[in-house]
């Protein structure tokens, strides 16, 4: 809904873990409410302090699944946890090295390379582009059906999700489940984009470790943060190649009616 805080379930505040929060107290189009405290989505927790570590065990985190790949890792460096936290790494494919290749390119700091192959619009096009490929792509489609088959057990609750930035995949992982659970289309698209909260803050540390400078900030702007472009086009997929987030829970992801309605149950007040 319009208006509607999108952030309601925000969770502890962390030192060293991005992009930290819960998917409940949001509003359905029946009049429920998305349940609290049992499902959470962040960035890589590769960085988590201490107290860090002393929040997830607070929350009871059980579980927690990580969509990262092994490129995503050595990067980020692997996740610390809490000693009775199970991580279950189910990697999103990217079968092209895009998402590599975006990284790469941007660590290389070679502004001349950046603007030439992300100018005149060329850099939101392929972020759109991939938000798309994570609800159509067949490999992609395999993969986030095995986050959701681990996200659909109640005994691995509470549970947390995270990917490297903890917008994009983690991102649509948010944004399918919310559809499912029937939150209005406009909170869906509010709750995407407070993964913006610290842009401002991230590009400000690349160009100050001199990677980009701040002629090319409108060209990695689509790779830092997240648009209304990108999930709007995601929700649009969901209807015209799916026909909808149920029939996409169920053909796509494996769900039978049973698993959706005991999801739905469990997952809203």
């Amino acid at each position: 809904m319009l208006g509607q805080d999108p952030a309601l379930d925000p969770g502890p505040v962390m030192d060293r873990i991005s992009n930290f929060r819960g998917i409940g107290g949001l509003a359905t189009t029946d009049g429920r409410t998305t349940a609290s405290g049992l499902l959470w989505r962040s960035g890589h927790l590769a960085r988590a302090t201490d107290d860090d570590l002393a929040r997830l065990h607070a929350l009871a985190v059980r579980t927690v699944v990580d969509l990262r790949t092994d490129d995503d890792i050595a990067t980020d460096g692997p996740d610390l946890l809490p000693d009775e936290v199970v991580c279950r790494p189910i990697p999103i494919p990217d079968e092209a090295g895009v998402g590599a290749d975006i990284r790469a390119k941007i660590l290389r700091g070679d502004l001349g390379e950046m603007r030439s192959v992300w100018s005149n619009g060329r850099s939101m096009e392929i972020a759109v582009q991939g938000a798309v490929k994570m609800a159509t792509n067949p490999s992609q489609v395999a993969a986030f059906s095995e986050v959701f088959s681990v996200i659909g057990e109640s005994d691995n609750w509470p549970l947390v999700w995270h990917c490297s930035a903890g917008k994009d995949r983690a991102g649509w992982v948010g944004t399918a489940l919310l559809l499912l659970l029937g939150v209005g289309r406009d909170a869906v698209v509010a709750h995407y984009l407070t993964s913006n909260r610290r842009t401002d803050e991230r590009i400000a540390g690349l160009v100050a470790s001199g990677r980009t400078d701040s002629s090319l900030v409108d060209l990695i702007r689509p790779f830092v943060e997240v648009s209304p472009e990108a999930v709007r086009a995601q929700m649009e997929a969901v209807d015209g190649h799916w026909g909808g987030a149920e029939a996409m829970f169920r053909d796509g992801f494996g769900f039978d009616d049973r698993r959706i309605s005991e999801l739905r149950c469990r997952l809203l007040d």
